[in-house]
């Protein structure tokens, strides 16, 4: 168990309850100007704090609680992302009709956070070169990943680069800057951060282990220059900044897998389940849950008598037979008839993923848990768990941030999408992960041509795009792999109909006279989630972007700023 106050604290990157144990232990303090405005037990002032490079560490702690990881609630990244075509909710997602008056996401707190930073610490007389330059690097690359996040919701966005007083009124409510120049921005910022930044080795030697490093920094640059890429090819098409794009994520991939510092841990499981990701080769950056101190719900939502968001029939359809072709077209495909024929001879993601039982409405497995789908989510478990650490929100294992995995899988369709891919890439990126799934390797010479293909994604590609989803089943990826490549139509069931239903319970020449309250099946036996006859509104371009919350609208208008409201809203 880790029970030493400073590892904990250090693990938990300094968030509130790390700050009320440093003050008891009249040690550091924290960090936001309003804090140290406001004084502590340990005062500072804003002259006072910026003197060494402890506090300027400390100060750097806060922005690591914008990695949400398993969540505290419901909000984490990974299983509660279920507005996609892989999961079915306990209750339909739908999109909203009418813009909000408020939204989450539309935060500067943290830039403001990083543009003070940025301002401070060239003054600071006590940091050598080296050392400013990390801590400049650390502010860009956390401004880059708060602008990413505005864009990826909002589009074009106020886009402010350096710290404001508040009464700089005309500076804060600036104008929207378009996409393109925020994303030029942010890409500046994290080639600075990756230039700047020490390397994990470098962290780890001066006591910084999982922290922001430079390799942190390449696989976030490979994530967002592969999202706003795509997103140039097939939502707003820009094919030139595409094709840059797609370069800048396919060098930063790159750079992370030619320094073979990690390597795949040898069970897909491990990667989620575990109590310590700190020697798992595979794992760039986590966040650490401790019992008693920062604990998640994600085992909880997963093991208890409440119904879990199944998986749908179209995810588990995409997965992959052992041959390495899909069901459409594999000799080892054994039919759905019974969860053991679906899970036969199938890619061990999806065995490792779901219990080899059905459980559903009237029919709950011998712990009592049923799943809106009837396939019951096992990828997050730990067997080995007391009986208050499964219980939500008590649930104590560490939740990958950066991994391995994504990198390559960042790197494969960045190449694939330039035309660049070969045969040595794929050795080296899909069929690493194949291998360890127990699937046969993806051939250029012989790429399937899968039936349910979409006639506008050449075979290579959707086999790329299939990889993806199944290595990152409800890791939070699909809900915006499915925006950027232009295909939201895939929450539609009217273009997708297996997206509403879930496994087969009931052969189709063996329909059942009665069924349970609240359970509706199709008739060749599916289950129905949400009943029969449901559908979802999809509109295009609206459902793209977010709205611009209305509360905001309001603010620029009564300042005189034009801010025109987001397509469709």
């Amino acid at each position: 168990m880790k029970k030493r106050y400073y590892i904990i604290i250090r693990k938990q990157w300094g968030g509130a309850r790390a700050l009320a144990i440093f003050t008891v232990m009249a040690l550091l303090t924290s960090c936001s100007k309003e804090f140290l405005d406001r004084g502590s037990k340990v005062v500072f002032s804003d002259e006072t704090f910026w003197t060494s490079e402890n506090n300027v560490k400390s100060y750097c702690w806060e922005f690591y609680n914008l990695f949400t990881g398993y969540g505290t609630g419901t909000n984490g990244d990974f299983y509660f992302t279920t507005f996609t075509d892989d999961q079915a909710a306990r209750s339909m997602d739908l999109f909203p009709t009418t813009a909000p008056a408020s939204n989450s996401h539309w935060d500067y707190t943290y830039i403001r956070k990083a543009n003070l930073l940025l301002e401070r610490v060239p003054a600071m007389e006590s940091l050598t070169a080296e050392a400013a330059n990390h801590y400049l690097g650390v502010a860009r690359f956390f401004r880059a990943f708060e602008y990413a996040n505005l864009v990826r919701h909002f589009g074009d966005v106020p886009y402010i680069n350096r710290y404001l007083d508040q009464s700089e009124v005309e500076a804060i409510y600036a104008p929207r800057t378009p996409r393109a120049a925020v994303v030029d921005s942010i890409m500046a910022d994290l080639q600075f951060a990756a230039q700047n930044i020490r390397s994990t080795d470098r962290n780890k030697a001066l006591g910084d282990a999982n922290m922001v490093s430079q390799e942190v920094v390449w696989a976030y640059m490979s994530r967002v220059a592969l999202y706003e890429g795509t997103y140039a090819r097939y939502v707003t098409g820009d094919a030139a900044r595409a094709v840059a794009l797609l370069q800048v994520a396919r060098e930063a991939a790159g750079n992370v897998i030619g320094k073979n510092s990690f390597s795949l841990t040898p069970v897909y499981h491990e990667l989620y389940g575990s109590l310590d990701l700190s020697k798992n080769p595979e794992v760039l950056l986590y966040k650490s849950y401790v019992s008693g101190i920062l604990t998640h719900s994600v085992i909880g939502y997963t093991n208890s008598s409440t119904m879990m968001s199944g998986l749908t029939k179209d995810a588990v359809n995409s997965f992959l037979c052992s041959d390495g072709l899909p069901i459409s077209l594999s000799p080892m495909y054994a039919g759905d008839e019974t969860i053991s024929q679906t899970l036969a001879n199938r890619d061990l993601r999806l065995v490792q993923s779901v219990e080899g039982e059905l459980a559903y409405i009237g029919n709950p497995n011998d712990k009592g848990f049923t799943s809106s789908t009837g396939y019951i989510i096992t990828k997050f478990n730990n067997e080995g768990l007391g009986a208050s650490e499964v219980l939500a929100p008590n649930n104590p294992t560490d939740a990958p941030i950066f991994w391995l995995a994504e990198v390559l899988l960042n790197y494969a369709e960045a190449s694939a999408e330039l035309g660049v891919l070969t045969q040595g890439d794929l050795d080296a990126t899909v069929n690493l992960l194949r291998a360890r799934a127990g699937v046969a390797p993806l051939l250029l010479a012989a790429v399937p041509n899968d039936p349910l293909r979409d006639a506008d994604v050449s075979p290579l590609l959707w086999e790329i795009r299939r990889e993806r989803r199944s290595e990152l089943i409800m890791d939070g990826f699909r809900e915006w792999d499915i925006r950027r490549w232009g295909k939201l139509e895939y929450l539609n069931p009217a273009v997708k109909p297996d997206i509403f239903l879930g496994a087969r319970i009931v052969s189709a020449s063996a329909a059942p006279d009665a069924l349970p309250d609240g359970l509706s099946i199709s008739s060749d036996g599916y289950i129905l989630p949400y009943g029969v006859g449901v559908g979802r509104t999809v509109e295009v371009p609206k459902n793209y972007l977010d709205a611009i919350p209305t509360g905001q609208l309001t603010l620029y208008q009564l300042k005189g700023v034009n801010f025109p409201q987001n397509p469709g809203w």
